[in-house]
């Protein structure tokens, strides 16, 4: 599925821009977890990380395309599977753990399982690249996403709230999710 869409230029450039929409989506709910202040230094950084992939596929999509694209429905692949992909997850996340969580363990959990997603997807995406697209490469925002679950993962042990049954039981929830998001990209490719 990947390889067509990097066959056509027009369809590409809406998936790179649908990924930058999904990056920021991410950067705005980082944003949203810290509006109680405190924010440290590895929060401030992936927030930054993630604002930076967006700009990055962001700029992507609009060199493919040739013009500006913004996050409108008609400039993006499956836009609604693409939206409630994150905020139904998000949802899960945070009705699961429930008021007595740890305040920062919401975010924990949600970019935890998130990054799982972006390193496997990434990385068969930088595969489907190499045919087309040579010289363009994902290791920068691999390396960053690999770092984001090694941190996520310790932040959870250092606030005694890592829980393996429940990264699971998240990650399942999330398959559920990331298989409708698949079925718009591949009825996107059909249409």
């Amino acid at each position: 599925m990947l390889e067509r869409y990097c066959a056509e230029d027009g369809l590409h450039a809406l998936l790179l821009n649908t990924l930058s929409m999904l990056e920021h989506i991410g950067s705005r709910k980082i944003m949203m977890t810290q509006s109680r202040g405190g924010v440290d230094q590895p929060t401030l950084r992936h927030l930054a990380e993630e604002t930076r992939h967006a700009l990055f596929f962001k700029r992507l999509a609009e060199k493919i395309a040739g013009h500006g694209l913004d996050y409108s429905n008609l400039a993006l692949v499956a836009p609604t599977n693409a939206s409630m992909y994150l905020q139904r997850l998000d949802a899960c996340v945070a009705n699961s753990l429930g008021h007595t969580a740890h305040p920062k363990a919401p975010y924990l959990y949600m970019s935890l399982v998130v990054e799982f997603r972006a390193v496997w997807f990434y990385r068969i995406y930088q595969t489907a690249l190499k045919s087309r697209y040579p010289t363009l490469s994902l290791k920068g925002i691999l390396g960053d996403e690999e770092g984001h679950l090694k941190e996520m993962a310790g932040s959870l042990e250092a606030i005694s709230a890592f829980d393996s049954a429940l990264i699971q039981r998240f990650c399942i929830f999330e398959q559920v999710l990331f298989k409708r998001l698949l079925g718009g990209f591949e009825s996107n490719l059909q249409a």
